[in-house]
């Protein structure tokens, strides 16, 4: 079962679980950070382990489109998607083409650079490929097309006291563990406590 707790009770829970360190929780007055080194180590545990599948972290857009094409544009950024933005790895892309749903075909920039010879072709996009925050289609839509996305998704940053979302819920025990290691390692340089928390990373 899943804990379900807020971004200041795992603070609070991982400065108790590192010998009352009250401390850590709050700013160190010559560093320069606005961040407390338990809020530091929560937001980097997060960085690392928001980019790995969960099944807490997929998405598949079934109801709302990722995008949907414009007549004769190829490419697709964050400024047509935001949501592009928030996706670290996309798995695949699905055309509603005449009510119907049609998964395309995932290819390498170079392979849509060397199919794409001719420009001014356009047509229902069975292909794409994607590089640097931009999706690429093939062939270059001849009209409005919904797309449909599987992917993985960046949850909004713990920022208030009282926020919650996965991190502090399903992903409780990873981020508390990984904090800690990374206290011991980069505040605390412990030996020991490193040892240890790798373990329960591992275990």
């Amino acid at each position: 079962m899943a804990i379900s707790t807020t971004y200041i009770l795992l603070q609070k829970a991982i400065a108790d679980e590192l010998g009352n360190r009250t401390d850590l929780l709050t700013a160190l007055g010559d560093s320069g950070l606005t961040l407390s080194p338990i809020q530091n180590a929560i937001q980097s545990a997060v960085s690392k382990w928001e980019r790995e599948p969960f099944y807490f972290n997929e998405i598949y857009n079934s109801a709302t489109p990722l995008f949907t094409t414009v007549s004769a544009q190829e490419l697709y950024t964050t400024a047509d998607a935001s949501m592009i933005a928030t996706s670290p790895y996309i798995y695949n892309l699905h055309a509603l083409i005449s009510a119907n749903r049609y998964e395309m075909r995932k290819r390498s920039w170079q392979e849509i650079e060397d199919l794409s010879s001719n420009p001014a072709a356009r047509g229902q996009p069975n292909d794409w490929a994607y590089l640097a925050k931009t999706i690429r289609l093939y062939p270059i839509p001849d009209g409005a097309y919904p797309i449909r996305a599987s992917r993985l998704q960046i949850l909004t940053a713990l920022s208030a006291d009282a926020d919650t979302n996965v991190w502090t819920s399903d992903a409780y025990d990873l981020i508390r563990s990984e904090a800690k290691l990374i206290l011991a390692q980069e505040v605390l340089h412990e030996a020991i406590h490193v040892r240890t928390v790798r373990g329960l990373l591992t275990a």
